[in-house]
């Protein structure tokens, strides 16, 4: 039994349809199937049946997930405490980040962290949020810093909130939003949205004021222009007339240099609202509590710069 397709089954299991299960996994469809089909050969049991609403595990697939879990927690548990004994100057270090924090704070603070303890191995997985969480949940990583939101009412996680950034609508400057005297956001979203996919936190917010704009099977919010990385989203702002939603912090030079025009729009859910988190049955390494104070560090000088 290979652990990966136990991960695959897992998450199976935990979203009931292959379609959400492929996307928190960031595989396709088919590939998920394939990885099914041949844990069910492999086992020579059938795992999981098909109905109308998704999938239901069988008698043998409620024994795999029952014991599933466990068994990957006991593997990952086992390397991580050999590497963890070793020490904060010759140990490793999982951290996940989604793409906002990762930009603003965390791959800095594993610079410095770097340049302290050139001896300890860093190992940094930088993804939408949706794939962060899933990953710490398979306790793949040791920390994260990632939307908070999906861990709410989570009892096998532990998170801390980091101070919210506030959130900017912009455009390029000479946009024909910038000619309009009231900029209400059914007008703003009239223009393709470029970035990554939202949360539903926010994504809700905005099926309520324009149409056409599409979620995917888990509820978030696919935008126009779909990238997965910050720069090409600044780029495809600068060279059209998309519009983006970014963190204050991360659009700074460009409005400091008139590059970019922040549109007059504030509302509650126009914030980051990410933290740490990390497995709540596991005590935080020397590294990890090493890297949560340089992230905390780099947030605060990040929040000044921007404020002023």
């Amino acid at each position: 039994m290979e652990l990966r397709s136990l991960r695959h089954a897992l998450a199976l299991g935990r979203h009931g349809h292959y379609g959400r299960a492929a996307a928190a996994l960031h595989i396709s469809q088919p590939a998920l199937s394939r990885s099914i089909a041949g844990l069910e050969r492999g086992l020579g049991v059938r795992l999981f049946e098909r109905g109308r609403g998704g999938v239901r595990p069988t008698a043998f697939g409620e024994l795999l997930l029952a014991r599933g879990e466990a068994l990957l927690g006991d593997v990952a548990e086992l390397e991580h405490e050999i590497m963890r004994r070793q020490g904060l100057e010759t140990g490793e270090l999982r951290v996940g980040a989604g793409l906002y924090p990762a930009e603003i704070s965390v791959a800095t603070a594993l610079g410095r962290l770097a340049t302290q303890h050139p001896g300890l191995r860093l190992s940094l997985l930088g993804t939408d949020w949706r794939g962060v969480v899933e990953a710490l949940r398979e306790r793949r990583l040791d920390v994260a810093v990632v939307e908070l939101a999906p861990f709410a009412g989570d009892t096998t996680v532990t998170t801390r909130p980091l101070r919210p950034h506030p959130g900017v609508i912009v455009c390029r400057a000479g946009h024909p939003l910038l000619a309009r005297r009231r900029r209400e956001l059914a007008a703003i979203l009239a223009y393709p949205l470029v970035g990554p996919r939202l949360p539903p936190r926010v994504g809700a917010a905005l099926l309520r004021c324009a149409r056409g704009l599409v979620t995917d099977a888990l509820g978030d919010l696919l935008p126009a222009y779909h990238v997965e990385t910050v720069q090409p989203a600044k780029l495809m702002v600068a060279a059209s007339d998309a519009i983006a939603i970014l963190p204050r912090p991360l659009v700074r030079g460009e409005l400091a240099a008139g590059d970019f025009v922040a549109l007059d729009y504030r509302a509650p859910w126009l914030r980051t609202n990410y933290g740490f988190a990390w497995p709540k049955d596991r005590a935080l390494s020397r590294a990890a509590a090493a890297f949560m104070d340089a992230v905390q560090a780099v947030e605060a000088e990040a929040g000044a710069a921007a404020d002023a």
